[in-house]
Order: structure tokens, then sequence, then C-alpha cells
């Protein structure tokens, strides 16, 4: 009985898409076979691609996209060929080809033997478009015959990659930077309008009802100051509630001293020459570097003793940037987590976010676990001002906390290597 699912893409430029779906749908049970090589007609291994579709398959998905659509044009091509032969299977398979529009090619120029048929969209979402994948899948009684124990294997089949376990000692690095605390946070309670005094104060600070916290002592404020106190950080984070001197409180110490945290270390980055931020959500804004001293884009930092160099920008596909975000965390220990981004833009700036989202796949697919560190490493070496600081000291008013840019590790038993 046929059960073969067919992936039909373009080669290598939707490599990524077709390997990650390929993955998803063994997973769910699916007999799954990709076309990894660009084999035309007459080529060596061709029979085996037809053999495959003609013998096997039961549904042909096409992932269109504008490379795809090119290649689908030219008679040379393993696209023309593909689908010049679902065409001719399609007659005696009913709902045999099913397109999927993967990015912003128009419909129109959609190869002419699947033009009138019904698309999915996953050009918005992989997520959403798998899902309805599945359900036409259900609907049409799609055969399951086995279940892939290990997706993280057949993940590295797919991408070839190759790795090993050792039995060795390992220290694994992290995205944890260790962070010391201010001494002491002020709490203010001024006269006049909360939104004029926000403006008027050049620290990073939060508001809790009449009340304002920071880690500064500005005597410019003096005169709207209706009540001021100055408590260690240690006693502020002693219990859920600060009970101030003139009996009121504030609640939920730990939650506003983290937000206070967060805010320095982004007013950190809004005084930098070489950073700027770029908003991803209403909460959440990604910093990335504007200048990173070489023409190159490349920042050299240190690991582990030696010396590296990663690239955080570039222009190929599209101009591109590597950002961080950060969150700041008490425990187990107090330290920032630095989460990578990939930005990408045109001359008219940054991308909407369906396609940011297809350029953040795309650019670093090739990218191993250690390229991503050392792109944090080189972020925050540029962010110190040299290759050579140990930490980064945050000033926020009249307290400063450092950061430690080592990051923390990990050790283990085991090891593994990446081929």
């Amino acid at each position: 009985m046929k059960d073969l699912i067919f992936i039909s893409h373009a080669v290598p430029q939707d490599d990524y898409l077709a390997v990650w779906l390929s993955s998803k749908l063994s997973l769910m049970g699916y007999n799954v076979w990709v076309d990894k090589e660009d084999l035309r007609s007459g080529s060596a291994f061709w029979n085996d691609i037809e053999v495959n579709m003609r013998d096997k398959s039961i549904r042909f998905i096409a992932l269109v996209s504008n490379s795809y659509i090119e290649k689908s044009r030219n008679r040379n091509s393993g696209v023309f060929s593909e689908v010049t032969l679902a065409k001719s299977l399609s007659k005696k398979i009913d709902n045999y080809i099913i397109p999927l529009k993967v990015d912003d090619c128009s419909y129109d120029d959609f190869p002419i033997n699947i033009l009138p048929l019904d698309t999915i969209d996953f050009s918005k979402n992989w997520g959403s478009g798998l899902k309805k994948l599945l359900k036409e899948f259900e609907i049409q009684n799609i055969p399951k015959n086995r279940k892939a124990s290990n997706v993280l294997t057949l993940w590295h089949d797919y991408q070839n990659i190759r790795g090993k376990v050792l039995k060795q000692e390992e220290s694994y690095g992290s995205n944890w930077f260790l962070s010391s605390l201010p001494e002491k946070i002020s709490i203010y309670k001024f006269t006049g309008e909360p939104k004029s005094i926000y403006a008027e104060i050049p620290f990073p600070v939060i508001r809790n009802g009449d009340y304002y916290l920071g880690f500064f002592d500005d005597s410019s404020l003096y005169s709207r100051t209706e009540f001021k106190e100055t408590i260690l950080v240690e006693e502020f984070l002693a219990d859920d509630v600060c009970v101030l001197n003139n009996g009121d409180k504030i609640l939920d110490t730990e939650p506003k001293f983290t937000s206070l945290m967060n805010k320095s270390i982004y007013n950190y980055f809004y005084h930098n020459e070489d950073f700027r931020a770029y908003p991803i959500s209403n909460k959440k804004r990604v910093v990335y570097p504007i200048h990173t001293r070489s023409s190159s884009g490349f920042v050299s930092f240190i690991r582990n003793g030696r010396k590296g160099r990663r690239k955080l920008k570039g222009s190929k596909p599209v101009n591109w940037s590597f950002g961080l975000s950060f969150v700041f965390q008490l425990y187990p220990f107090p330290h920032f987590v630095a989460n990578h981004h990939i930005l990408s833009s045109d001359e008219n700036g940054f991308f909407d976010i369906d396609k940011q989202l297809e350029y953040r796949r795309s650019i670093p697919s090739e990218w191993f676990n250690r390229h991503w560190f050392d792109r944090i490493l080189a972020f925050m070496a540029l962010a110190s001002g040299s290759i050579e600081n140990q930490e980064i000291i945050i000033n926020s008013g009249t307290e400063k906390f450092v950061i430690n840019l080592a990051t923390m590790s990990f050790n283990s038993d085991y090891g593994y290597r990446e081929t």
C-alpha cells in the first residue's frame, strides 16, 4: 500500500523548512521522503526519485517559494521534473498534490501544473501551517505506519550532522552572566503630575502607586520630594513586603527589583553609541550593534583564554544583525540571561514580523551551538569596550552593579563531538 509523503522543494534555498517539516511529519508517524539534491531527469539518481513517486508516494507536498517557481521554469531542474511527474500521477491519485506557500511569492506565479489547487499558507507561521496540513491528512485518511522515537537523531540525519557522545569530563558554557547587586535602593514620593515626574528623572525608575523606586539620589528633585527613604537592597529583598518608615508598604519587592535591574541594563545600552534597541513586542526589546569597529562585521572575544572572532553583522542574503535581549534573575544566584536574536532589514528599515521569522530561520541555519555561544561572547566584549575587559560596570544613578563577562559554566562527565 502506498504511504509515502514526498516533499518537493528548492535546493538549497528551502532546505531548512523541508527538513523541519520532514522531522515533524516523521515524528507524527508518517513515512516521509525528501529530495536533498537538485536532481534533473536523466541523472544517475533520478530513477530513485521516480520510483519513490510512482510506486510509493500517496501525496506530493510542494514547498512553493520564489526559488521553487524559478526552478519550475527550468526544464533542466529537478523541480521541473518532479512537478511534471506529479501532475501525471495526480490523474490517478485524488488530491495527490498539496502546495504549501512558504514565502511572499504570488499565487499567480505558481507552476501551471499546480496553479488551480487549494494551497496551505506556511509563509506567516510554520506551526499553524503544519496544523492545517495535519488536518488535511486526517480528513484524507493518510496512513501512518511508524513513529520516530528520537526526533533529534532524525533531525541530525536529515541535516547530515554527525556527532558522537564521549565519556570524558566536559565544561559547558551558558548564556548566564553573574551580576553583583546595587548596595541601596531609594524610594521617593513626589508632588506633582506623575507623567511629568517620569520625564524629569534621568535614571531607570519604576512606579508603585505614589512611590518611585530607583538606584539614585538626585538633589535636583528635592524641591518636589514629599518623602524619601534609602534602604539596603539586602533588607529590601528580605521579605515580599517592604514597610517604609511612614508605615506605607511596597508589595512584591522581588518582581519590582527585577524590573529595575532589567531597566538598568537596557539603559546602559541606550547610552552606548555602538548599540540600538529594536522592539520585537510590547515588552521586549532586542539590543543590536550598529557599529562593530570593523568593516567586516567581525568582533573579537576571548573564550577559555583563547582569542576568537565572530560576525555580528552581515549583508547576505539581506542585511542582518545579531542581537541580545536580557532578563535578570535572582535565583539560584543573581545573574542576567542573554537571549540571542537575529534582526533582518533592507535599505527601508527592519522587515515585518513574518519576514523577520523567515530570515531568523534561514540566516543561521548552519550555525552550531558554539557559533551562537561565540557570538554572545563577542557581543558582550563589544559592549564592554575592549576585548581585555572581564566585566561590564552598570552605573544607575548613584549605585552600580558589575556583570562578569565569564559566563556561568557547568561540568559534565560526558562530552559531545560535532562533525
